[in-house]
């Protein structure tokens, strides 16, 4: 009662402290089977993970930024990837 607004400014770090590893997520990205790493570019600045480049779908869109959020000591993902489907093969 009487409340009448909440901010959120939680932030959620990792216990890691350590410089991320920009080799670490291209490896990772080159394991997985639904992406096709070549086409993305990744760039690390502090705890900060760019995704650059082209994908087929808005899933491998979507499954780049999970693997990059994975890596230890990332806090944010911009993930500017773009998704080109080719209609040429529907």
């Amino acid at each position: 009662m009487g409340v009448t607004g909440v901010i959120n400014n939680i932030k959620i770090k990792s216990e890691t402290q350590g410089e991320i590893e920009r080799k670490d997520i291209e490896s990772a990205l080159r394991r997985n089977w639904s992406i096709r790493a070549k086409d993305i570019e990744v760039k690390v600045l502090g705890h900060k993970v760019t995704l650059n480049g082209t994908v087929n779908s808005w899933y491998q869109k979507d499954e780049a930024a999970r693997i990059a959020w994975n890596a230890p000591g990332v806090w944010t993902v911009d993930n500017e990837l773009v998704v080109k489907y080719d209609y040429s093969l529907v």
